[in-house]
């Protein structure tokens, strides 16, 4: 039997955008949005995906890199404020094994003429399967493509 380890950390970004909170909470709530901006790379794909856009609404995703999406995203919405806040709480797995859970915080606040969005996510990685690095680098990605989204 292989060793069993949990590792926890909170992951914390910040940034700016240059359009309205309600512009960003818009891309987070429309599915079709977020199916395009939602993934690390633009050689990854979302193969299936359910967005039920409320207090304790479904959210499931699957993707990975093209002709590999073998990653899924499962979760609940547990909280939202309309054009302010989205609490998010679930799990990810890799090829059927859970290797992390999850509660992410997307906060979205007037800032001057723009918006300031801090992403914060609380996580317990499983067996050594995912890590801290790992994600914040892929979240980075995602909120680059979430700013090319923004600005078209």
């Amino acid at each position: 039997m292989s060793r069993r380890t949990v590792v926890h950390d909170t992951i914390v970004i910040e940034r700016r955008f240059a359009v309205t909170p309600a512009r960003v909470f818009a891309a987070w709530a429309d599915p079709v949005a977020r199916d395009r901006w939602d993934v690390p790379g633009d050689d990854w794909v979302v193969c299936e995906s359910e967005h039920d856009f409320r207090v304790g609404g479904r959210e499931y995703c699957r993707f990975g890199p093209q002709g590999d999406a073998r990653l899924c995203g499962e979760g609940r919405y547990v909280d939202i404020v309309s054009g302010r806040r989205i609490v998010m709480a679930g799990t990810m797995s890799d090829g059927g094994t859970v290797i992390s859970v999850s509660i992410g915080t997307v906060e979205i606040l007037p800032d001057g003429a723009g918006t300031l969005m801090i992403y914060t996510e609380q996580v317990a990685f499983l067996d050594g399967r995912d890590t801290s690095a790992q994600r914040t680098k892929g979240w980075r990605q995602i909120l680059d493509r979430l700013e090319v989204e923004l600005k078209g």
